[in-house]
């Protein structure tokens, strides 16, 4: 890539710490509240309407190992944190 399309910042050691602290403060913050939140399972319907997807796009997540499932036999229970997991994946569009 070249120069002329990024521009290029000159930082000190003082503001890079500043910098650095503010981004691990607020994942650390977030991970926090994701640890306090309470792990639900929600069904397959209603992991659909979270991601606002089709249930059946959710029967392929689990089949592509995307999602893992939590229920016994033929039952599809999804857990939040999976659901949480995808949707603050970078790659991952939910649909508006």
């Amino acid at each position: 890539m070249y120069n002329s399309e990024r521009p290029i910042y000159q930082i000190d050691s003082i503001q890079l710490e500043r910098i650095l602290e503010k981004i691990l403060d607020k994942k650390f913050n977030e991970y926090i509240e994701r640890s306090y939140r309470p792990e639900v399972i929600y069904t397959r319907d209603e992991a659909a309407k979270i991601l606002s997807v089709r249930p059946n796009t959710i029967s392929n997540y689990i089949n592509s190992n995307i999602l893992s499932n939590r229920g016994v036999g033929r039952k599809i229970l999804i857990s939040s944190v999976d659901l949480d997991r995808l949707l603050n994946k970078s790659n991952f569009k939910k649909a508006a």
